[in-house]
């Protein structure tokens, strides 16, 4: 098992884009960020739509980053105590947000945002841990939005 880079043919549990605050955008909703605590010292917002066949669900996060590390863990062996200990150490690297557990097809996904980017020294001990860890993985994905790339779309469909 190596570390997936790129897209693959496991579900995304979510999908996502970063927008400068302001900046028009393909998704048409309408909030207001005023509940925000000091949204003025933000740039960006990120931006997480999940659904399923009866609802679409929106999060959204202020942020300074420019780019942000998506996870996706594949195919977890089992649901134990180790899971617990696993998701207490991936803290360590600022979750911004998770999926929880997932089960699809007979398949437990674990998906998460984190306050990181690709160029980060904390980077490289994420690498490490994760792939001290694969063996418990079918597969795990490491994906980096970045402000200028990903975009969802009205129906869902990820743009570059």
């Amino acid at each position: 098992m190596k570390f997936k880079e790129e897209i693959m043919k496991y579900p995304n549990l979510t999908f996502a884009q970063i927008e400068k605050i302001g900046k028009s955008s393909n998704v048409e909703i309408s909030t207001s960020l005023s509940h925000i605590k000091e949204i003025d010292n933000y740039r960006n917002l990120l931006i997480i739509k999940s659904e399923t066949s009866i609802y679409a669900k929106f999060t959204v996060y202020p942020t300074n980053r420019e780019k942000i590390i998506k996870i996706l863990l594949a195919g977890l062996t089992q649901i134990d105590e180790y899971i617990e200990i696993f998701s207490r150490e991936l803290q360590k690297y600022k979750i911004i947000h998770s999926s929880g557990l997932v089960f699809i097809d007979g398949e437990i996904y674990f998906e998460c945002y984190l306050d990181l980017s690709l160029d980060d020294e904390e980077y490289k001990g994420l690498k490490i841990f994760l792939d001290k860890n694969k063996s418990k993985f079918k597969d795990i994905k490491i994906e980096e939005l970045s402000l200028s790339r990903r975009k969802v779309n009205p129906h869902g469909h990820m743009e570059n």
